[in-house]
């Protein structure tokens, strides 16, 4: 005969029961007190609700809201609830959906076969963009993006007006003097994307030597006072040109860039546009432009203006293929090649080798031209690299002595190689 021990009950177990009993009374009594509610409720006693009527309701007076339909009112009968402005309390019958009404006079008017077709500016505007009846807002605002940006009308600069020869054109007016009578080998240095980040600018300005150029980027803000401050300085200056590249519409691309598609109007508003942003400029330099540099057919006229106003056009170096330095030459325009890009990669090791190329380039040749960015290394480096240029034998020029040296038809100044340079 087998015994059986008692067991005290598992707590656990105990619990989960418990619970479970709780949670479906529980559930059961909120069950019937709804059932009960919705039984026997007063639904006016319920939470104050509000509805709103765009339109008059109606089988005659339904807006057709397909977005795909055309927005010719004159095709459209029965579409639109009319509202007739000269009946008393017309006005406040329109209701306010924080938009900007444009014809507050005739709001939406009803089309029919015998009404007058509706003005061509009715519509409503949206976060600055102009909706038509049977239009989307998502649908103009894609159309805004993918159509290509209008320039706005820009002032003209009379100090870069175009001059009547080329010698009184910009290059000749602010182009910084430099003499070298000793007929010393000479490298040249432009500092570009300047007027961006405002402390490396104004570093850029203060610290680097006088004969080094800067150059400014397209979106330098306050321009026309940076411009004077270098200029104060002793500075040569350059403004960019944002010219199309290979990867154009990855990033946002600046609004008066050049492009290949453009014809030669369009990218003449763009480059004026650029242009008279400010003074005091000696020259230009392409900012991108991979894809343009390519086209002698768009490149052309834009360099016959740069001629004109007697400017001189810098390559910065990063092009693999270009038609700049043989257009240049067609269109006689006074224009530099760099030889190095001296912080494509910003490593010190990278720049000095970059600089070697440099000193090598101007003993072999008389005259070489870098360019950079200011980054801090760079600026760094180069203030240490100008202090030994004189021991050997090498000047340091403006940028515009180099495109003069460069466009001379091969009067340049040479100097030999020194195996210990």
């Amino acid at each position: 005969m087998t015994a059986r021990v008692a067991r005290d009950p598992s707590p656990v177990r105990s619990g989960l029961v418990h619970g479970s009993l709780g949670v479906l009374t529980l559930a059961s009594v909120l069950g019937l007190a709804g059932g009960i509610v919705h039984l026997v409720g007063d639904a006016d006693a319920a939470s104050p609700s509000f509805r709103v009527a765009l339109f008059e309701t109606g089988p005659d007076t339904a807006p057709d809201l397909n977005r795909r339909l055309p927005s010719d009112l004159t095709a459209q009968a029965g579409v639109f609830a009319s509202v007739d402005a000269g009946e008393p309390g017309a006005e406040a019958a329109q209701p306010d959906l924080g938009v900007e009404y444009r014809d507050s006079a005739a709001v939406l008017q009803r089309a029919s076969a015998a009404a007058p077709p509706a003005p061509t500016n009715a519509g409503i505007r949206i976060n600055g963009q102009t909706v038509m009846p049977g239009q989307a807002f998502s649908d103009v605002l894609e159309r805004q993006l993918a159509a290509p940006p209008v320039e706005a009308p820009q002032p003209v600069v009379k100090a870069i007006s175009e001059p009547a020869t080329k010698t009184d054109g910009a290059l000749a007016k602010y182009a910084r003097a430099f003499d070298n009578p000793d007929g010393k080998p000479t490298v040249s240095i432009i500092v570009g994307g300047l007027g961006i980040n405002y402390t490396r600018t104004k570093v850029a300005i203060e610290e680097l030597p006088p004969e080094v150029t800067l150059s400014f980027a397209p979106t330098a803000s306050n321009l026309s006072s940076l411009v004077r401050q270098a200029r104060a300085a002793g500075h040569e200056v350059l403004i960019e040109l944002p010219m199309e590249a290979y990867d154009y519409g990855r990033a946002r691309p600046h609004a008066n860039v050049l492009r290949t598609d453009l014809d030669a109007a369009a990218n003449a508003r763009r480059l004026n546009a650029m242009l008279s942003r400010t003074s005091g400029y000696a020259g230009v330099m392409n900012f991108q432009g991979g894809k343009f540099a390519t086209n002698v057919t768009a490149v052309t006229p834009v360099f016959d203006t740069l001629s004109d106003r007697g400017l001189a056009f810098f390559e910065d170096g990063s092009l693999g293929r270009s038609v700049f330095e043989l257009t240049a030459s067609q269109q006689d325009l006074t224009f530099g090649r760099a030889n190095a890009w001296i912080d494509a990669r910003p490593e010190a090791d990278e720049i000095e080798k970059q600089l070697m190329i440099l000193e090598a380039e101007a003993l072999e040749n008389g005259h070489a031209l870098g360019t950079g960015m200011s980054f801090p290394v760079t600026l760094d480096l180069l203030n240490a690299w100008f202090d030994r240029l004189d021991s050997k034998g090498i000047a340091l020029a403006p940028a515009s002595y180099y495109a003069k040296q460069n466009s001379s038809s091969g009067q340049t100044n040479s100097g030999a190689l020194d195996p210990q340079g």
